[in-house]
């Protein structure tokens, strides 16, 4: 009598030969698919929904950044620096992404290295001032904020190379990419929510 792993082994090489008896074909009609695609209507009209909604997130991106740069002009550092730059990033990516959406020469590998080059300098930013203000006044910044600040810089320059090499992978590469930069980001939210938690 098989074991249920034995089952399971055997049903996974059966939809792995599968698959590849009925890959080349389909991958022969996607490839004809795709050359009639760019000048169908219906091409065309996502192609334009791309743009419109690239061009109206921008806007609202635009229109945040004022909103709190005059915040800050009534008011100096109401919002801190870090928070201000963050809205400017996020208003480059915006336009970048509209770029995006109108030519077929700019691809998302060129998005994510754009935004990993930001995230870098950001970082930097803070180990620099981090630094400086130890230097000033030693133990200001405790070490271990000091270290963390290092590794943080050291991801974001590992990131510009994942960037880069996306330009020569699959699209599914560009998703896994996304996927774990917003793992990144729900985790980094996850640990300051706690850190709130436990103040209270």
């Amino acid at each position: 009598m098989w074991k249920p792993r034995w089952m399971i082994a055997g049903g996974i090489l059966l939809c792995v030969c599968f698959l590849g008896e009925t890959a080349s074909p389909l991958q022969g009609q996607k490839k004809a698919d795709d050359n009639q695609s760019g000048t169908s209507p219906a091409a065309k009209e996502e192609r334009e929904l791309d743009i419109r909604y690239a061009q109206a997130y921008l806007k609202l991106m635009e229109v945040t950044l004022e909103k709190y740069e005059a915040i800050n002009r009534r008011v100096a550092n109401t919002i801190r620096p870090r928070v201000m730059q963050s809205l400017r990033d996020s208003v480059r990516e915006a336009r970048e992404r509209i770029q995006l959406a109108e030519s077929d020469d700019v691809g998302d590998s060129q998005i994510y290295v754009s935004s990993a080059e930001a995230d870098l300098r950001s970082a930097e930013d803070s180990l620099s001032a981090a630094q400086a203000a130890n230097a000033n006044s030693p133990g200001s910044v405790n070490e271990g904020e000091v270290v963390r600040l290092k590794a943080v810089v050291e991801l974001a320059k590992v990131r510009i190379d994942r960037a880069r090499h996306l330009a020569s992978e699959s699209p599914l590469s560009n998703i896994r990419f996304e996927m774990e930069q917003l793992r990144e980001d729900v985790h980094e939210l996850h640990l300051r929510v706690l850190l709130l938690i436990s103040r209270n």
